[in-house]
């Protein structure tokens, strides 16, 4: 059994208040600002997003450096500053540098603490004015919306719903939130409505979904996570769908050719396989994809997906997707590598000893874990790994966004001794 070793939080590049003697309060306004390096690990938009969203949380100045420096186009791209823009708004803070292109950027609390807002509900609304992803959106804004609010919040967001770089709005729908709210102790404790009105593909975006949040400041802390057990496969939804000038018959091939693959790979007499041929009636521009969802014995969430490019077939698309899931499954952990950083930021806050079982550890899951313990004082996470891979076990990149760099192969324990945010 190896042990990986993460940076403590004293570790970073960051400058602590040593006054801060309560890890459940929101930090003094008169701290030191937290310094990031906008290139450590993966090197790209979740250091921004994952870091504003703490900051408007924990209400800590924030100052982040060489964004994105390493990539081919370094420096803050529109999806970037719409997503910490909708974080700063949410945390009535002031963010500084937000432009394109920028390297640098610093987020200000507010510089008082007002009343309760009297109204029940607030609207905020962040828009890319490109294909970027709404998903990317909600990633930043979700947690500020849940954890720094004592308001029920109206998210409504525009841009991309369905990208190669970065989850589809189905997988948030369809994995994430049924994971979240399940953590949280089903969808009455944690009521998300959402609600797609305009799908939108690449290039022109254009998508539109409302999405509205309560404020969960009533029921924190949040109790740990325990995701260690993945059960049997009992079900598989493969969801294909086709809109604007792709005839439905491509989405029917590419959702039967997923079949095909998976009832080699599962024993079909053991496991429900549905099929959800899908036509989007209200959509700008053209889109073909697929979305499977594995669901387990004991709740675990699985996907595999693909978005059918111009020049691929759509019977090659649909395998893509389902050997994504029959990867992921052979890789041994209770999520896939699109949920795992996810879950990071909540793990952070929540109260006691969280843990979950993954494969392979991706680079953006250990970059999420780094600046956690960078961006919130008390808390610590420790990763172990459990095995070795089989060599043909460990997920293959098919250019979605994650890749290949950095990641560690194998079955990880990930433990975080959260610090039991209250909001106080």
């Amino acid at each position: 059994m190896k042990r990986q070793a993460f940076p403590s939080d004293d570790d970073g590049d960051t400058v602590h208040n040593n006054n801060n003697n309560n890890n459940n309060n929101k930090s003094s306004k008169n701290d030191m600002a937290v310094v990031m390096d906008g290139s450590q690990g993966e090197g790209g938009g979740q250091i921004l997003r994952n870091s504003v969203a703490y900051a408007s949380i924990l209400q800590r100045p924030l100052r982040i450096h060489s964004i994105r420096a390493k990539r081919r186009n370094p420096g803050l791209q529109a999806q970037h500053c719409a997503a910490i823009g909708l974080a700063a708004e949410l945390g009535e803070g002031v963010l500084e540098g937000a432009t394109l292109k920028n390297t640098e950027i610093t987020y200000h609390p507010p510089s008082t603490t007002d009343d309760p807002k009297e109204e029940e509900e607030r609207t905020v609304e962040g828009i890319v004015n490109t294909a970027g992803s709404i998903c990317l959106l909600l990633q930043a804004a979700l947690p500020c919306a849940l954890l720094g609010s004592n308001q029920t919040t109206k998210l409504v967001l525009k841009g991309g719903t369905n990208a190669k770089m970065a989850p589809q709005y189905d997988y948030w729908e369809r994995i994430f939130l049924p994971t979240f709210q399940q953590w949280l102790g089903g969808a009455d404790k944690v009521p998300i409505e959402a609600t797609v009105l305009k799908r939108g593909y690449y290039p022109k975006g254009g998508g539109h979904i409302e999405v509205t949040v309560p404020s969960l400041l009533p029921q924190l802390p949040i109790p740990p996570l325990q995701l260690t057990d993945r059960g049997t496969v009992k079900h598989i939804q493969i969801r294909s769908f086709h809109a604007g000038k792709l005839p439905r018959h491509l989405a029917t091939k590419m959702a039967k050719s997923a079949q095909q693959l998976l009832e080699q790979t599962f024993e079909k007499d053991s496991i429900q396989i549905d099929l959800e041929i899908v036509t989007e009636p209200n959509a700008v521009g053209s889109g073909l994809g697929i979305l499977i969802v594995a669901t387990t014995t004991t709740g675990c969430r699985l996907g595999g997906s693909a978005l059918c490019d111009p020049k691929q077939k759509a019977d090659e698309a649909g395998r893509v997707a389902a050997q994504e899931l029959v990867d992921t499954w052979n890789d041994g952990g209770c999520v896939d590598e699109w949920m795992q950083d996810q879950l990071i930021l909540f793990m952070a806050f929540a109260k006691g000893t969280s843990t979950m079982l993954t494969g392979s550890l991706t680079l953006h899951t250990q970059t999420a874990i780094e600046v956690a313990q960078q961006m919130v004082p008390g808390v610590k996470f420790d990763v172990q790994r459990l095995e070795e891979p089989a060599a043909a076990s460990a997920p293959k990149s098919d250019g979605g966004g994650y890749g290949s760099d950095g990641r560690i192969s194998g079955k990880h324990l990930i433990t975080c001794h959260g610090i039991g945010y209250t909001g106080n």
